[in-house]
């Protein structure tokens, strides 16, 4: 019966003039109107200048509200146009969906964790195939079904891995001062992106392995090649083009970490149609807020392993994923790293199998100019991915495999905060809106400004 009434409330929520005026909010005024806003209903600061208590209670974000947020962050839209040469380009691609934003090698290894008053949540998108094999699940939509899509993809992307909200650090070391006032409180919506490492390294070594390029990657610590000596003799790797491997894996993370950026940038853009509070931050310890040391903070409940060596010594736990939700593609999820490497070849050419959808008219046709990496190739691959194991006891050496840095919350915004310490324009119309919605009492001082 609960259930039925909370779809009954989503779904009246979804028509309501405030959710469908939200579509047609302008996007360059949501770009404008772009503030990080951080004081929410129920909170309360205390500091010398802008000292506050909200006299409302916190209102949790609704589901609709978090949908909208979430679709607008990570959400599938529809097949990606991979508009590449087949011959030199499109053998890199992991998948054909589209997302809300952009990947390297459309391999889309960021996922998002969330938790709220009733939960911990992991989005589980990157699984999920568009229906009717459509290239963009929502343009020829009108306005009231783009809506309602929205919260049946949410819906079925919704992995709920925790009842009550997650236990993430709200003291040192695990967050720092500044955050502690309002991060993760009642009413809040905290999000989490988690990028997995380990997919896009293992498909860009494919390309830095491949015969055109044949780098020679160099292991900064001890200066000799990372396992290939052999391959440079025979002449397959160029003893003349080096790599470093501290630099190959900064580039590597680097290309990654920017997901994080993309989706809360679009969870951002989100908050000013929907009239939320929110703001992006950094200021969780990662180690701590995935798990490192549950005594502590359980956090995300990521599993940590011990690595053999590293740049520090002794050297730190790393995180390699949640298991049977979010896992690396190392041990100890594989017993080595040939494995590892034979399961990411498996996802990634199932991608391309006959029965998946792609986006072009004849795919045939254009699929079959595309190379696969040769026999040699996967096994130079093996052969870097397994020196890099067998000497730091982790797979990738310098950098995390699960790679935590950008957080994002949102709430509802206590005006009263704002009318206290800031000139007009401190807040929308939109703002103002959402917060009629749950205060109908307070209309008429609103009239009056």
């Amino acid at each position: 019966m609960a259930e039925n009434s909370k779809a009954k409330n989503s779904m009246e929520e979804l028509l309501s003039d405030r959710m469908q005026r939200a579509l047609e909010y302008p996007l360059f005024d949501s770009i404008f109107n772009r503030r990080s806003r951080r004081f929410g209903l129920g909170m309360e600061l205390k500091d010398s200048t802008l000292e506050f208590k909200s006299k409302y209670d916190p209102i949790p974000l609704s589901e609709v509200e978090e949908a909208l947020l979430v679709w607008s962050g990570t959400g599938l839209t529809g097949l990606c146009l991979a508009d590449l040469p087949p011959e030199n380009g499109i053998d890199l691609l992991c998948q054909w969906t589209g997302r809300t934003w952009p990947s390297a090698c459309n391999n889309h290894g960021t996922e998002l964790f969330f938790t709220n008053d009733e939960g911990l949540y992991h989005i589980d998108v990157k699984n999920m195939l568009p229906k009717n094999e459509e290239l963009d699940m929502f343009f020829n939509l009108p306005r009231e079904k783009k809506m309602e899509r929205v919260l049946e993809l949410y819906r079925d992307s919704l992995n709920k891995l925790e009842d009550g909200r997650a236990d993430m650090p709200d003291k040192m070391p695990g967050l720092f001062e500044f955050n502690q006032w309002n991060t993760n409180k009642p009413g809040t919506s905290l999000f989490v992106p988690v990028t997995d490492v380990t997919e896009e390294y293992l498909n860009l070594l494919t390309l830095y392995c491949a015969n055109s390029y044949g780098f020679t990657i160099i292991d900064d610590l001890t200066g000799k090649p990372t396992g290939t000596e052999e391959w440079i003799k025979k002449g397959r790797l160029k003893d003349a083009v080096k790599m470093s491997l501290f630099d190959l894996e900064v580039r590597i993370l680097t290309g990654l970490n920017v997901e994080q950026a993309f989706i809360t940038q679009n969870m951002a853009l989100a908050l000013q149609p929907l009239g939320l509070a929110g703001w992006a931050f950094t200021g969780f310890i990662p180690r701590f807020a995935m798990g490192a040391a549950p005594d502590l903070f359980k956090g995300l409940g990521f599993r940590f392993i011990q690595p053999k060596k590293g740049v520090i010594e002794p050297p730190t736990t790393v995180p390699v994923g949640r298991d049977g939700v979010f896992q690396g593609y190392c041990p100890p999820y594989y017993k080595n790293m040939d494995e590892a490497i034979d399961a990411f070849f498996e996802h990634k050419w199932a991608a391309w199998g006959k029965d998946k959808p792609f986006p072009y008219t004849t795919p045939d046709k254009h699929l079959m100019m595309a190379p696969k990496p040769t026999e040699t190739t996967i096994q130079i691959v093996k052969d870097v991915a397994n020196y890099i194991y067998d000497t730091y006891g982790r797979f990738p050496a310098f950098v995390d495999p699960m790679y935590m840095r950008l957080v994002f919350q949102s709430m509802h915004i206590d005006p009263d905060f704002y009318d206290e310490y800031y000139p007009k324009g401190s807040y929308s119309d939109r703002h103002i809106e959402t917060f009629l919605a749950h205060h109908p009492e307070e209309a008429e001082r609103f009239k009056k400004k």
